[in-house]
């Protein structure tokens, strides 16, 4: 499936043994998640509590990248509250293309088409350049990295990025299947960095998430398998999950606790995977945007669990934190695309 969306991948190598940590936030408009079609209502006042979160990531020495969506950067105030950060070295930047709000539009679409891959590859180039051109205005840079919304990789995705001088893109999501809503099946893939590329190498950094247990590449699969029933056999799935012989694992504080992401670093360890990608949704630091943090006392939890999978990243694993867009320079050279 790889060549088939990203060309030519081949893998990955650090430079130096040490495992490489960075913290992608899909910074995007506060929308309803039900319905995410052209001519939805959207709101994006909210990221100015990106100023409660900052602290955070300083504490630990991160520098987040926010991938932000079109109608976050026709919000000044919250333009300038990223440069602020960015400027100090404390932010990175980059995008991440919802097409039901980024034009040009095309009517009011369906919940297929908020995937880009699923658009006419002339309309997703349109609507790649348009948020493009609005984060260069904005930020008087080029973005380096990309995500797909909902990971809606198409097959023209990789010749659009590439063009767009993108470095690193995130819109791979391991052990994951959107096929009932139209979407992409990435439920064969595991977690791999890998680089691809048609012309030049991109750095391809999926989801950090991953099927992981006692059980093996056994259970991987038979956990695979019973996921894939539609329903009929998922408790059975639940039951491997919980008493840990093979559980899908996220590493984000969003649906995970800290111990559960423990549990994944370690089993991604034991595959010899150095680069580790935590990332949430923006819309997690205002309670009742998402249904991760519905209330205060969710919001703290949440700020909880990010700092004590921070605190594990750094102590436990030994992890150097680095923006996204710094870590092809932190591998071996790319191997000749052939």
């Amino acid at each position: 499936m790889f060549p088939d969306l990203l060309p030519n991948p081949r893998p990955v190598a650090l430079r130096e043994f040490r495992r490489i940590a960075t913290v992608l936030i899909d910074t995007e408009e506060d929308f309803d998640w039900t319905d995410p079609t052209e001519g939805t209502d959207y709101a994006t006042a909210y990221l100015s509590r990106i100023a409660e979160l900052q602290p955070i990531f300083a504490a630990h020495g991160v520098v987040p990248t926010y991938l932000v969506t079109y109608p976050v950067l026709l919000n000044p105030d919250i333009v300038g509250l990223l440069i602020h950060y960015r400027d100090r070295g404390e932010a990175a930047l980059g995008i991440q293309l919802h097409p039901w709000v980024t034009p040009p539009f095309e009517g009011r679409g369906s919940t297929a088409q908020s995937f880009g891959g699923n658009l006419a590859p002339e309309i997703e180039a349109r609507k790649l350049e348009s948020l493009c051109s609005r984060f260069i205005e904005v930020f008087a840079s080029s973005p380096l990295v990309f995500r797909a919304g909902r990971y809606g990789l198409g097959r023209q995705t990789a010749a659009l990025i590439e063009a767009a001088g993108i470095l690193v893109d995130t819109s791979i999501a391991p052990r994951t299947s959107m096929r009932d809503e139209a979407g992409p099946d990435y439920s064969r893939i595991d977690f791999a960095p890998f680089w691809f590329g048609a012309q030049r190498s991109l750095l391809e950094l999926p989801l950090g998430r991953a099927i992981v247990g006692w059980g093996g590449a056994l259970g991987d699969r038979l956990y695979r398998a019973l996921i894939g029933t539609n329903g009929a056999w998922a408790p059975l799935a639940g039951l491997l999950a919980r008493i840990e012989c093979a559980e899908r694992i996220t590493l984000s504080p969003e649906g995970n606790d800290p111990r559960a992401v423990r549990r994944l670093v370690q089993g991604l360890g034991r595959r010899d995977q150095m680069i580790l990608p935590l990332s949430f949704h923006s819309s997690s630091i205002a309670p009742g945007r998402n249904p991760y943090v519905r209330s205060r006392a969710d919001l703290h939890r949440f700020y909880d669990d990010l700092s004590a999978i921070l605190c594990d990243l750094t102590d436990e694993f030994s992890c150097r934190f680095a923006a996204a867009e710094t870590i092809p320079a932190l591998l071996c050279p790319a191997p000749a695309i052939r």
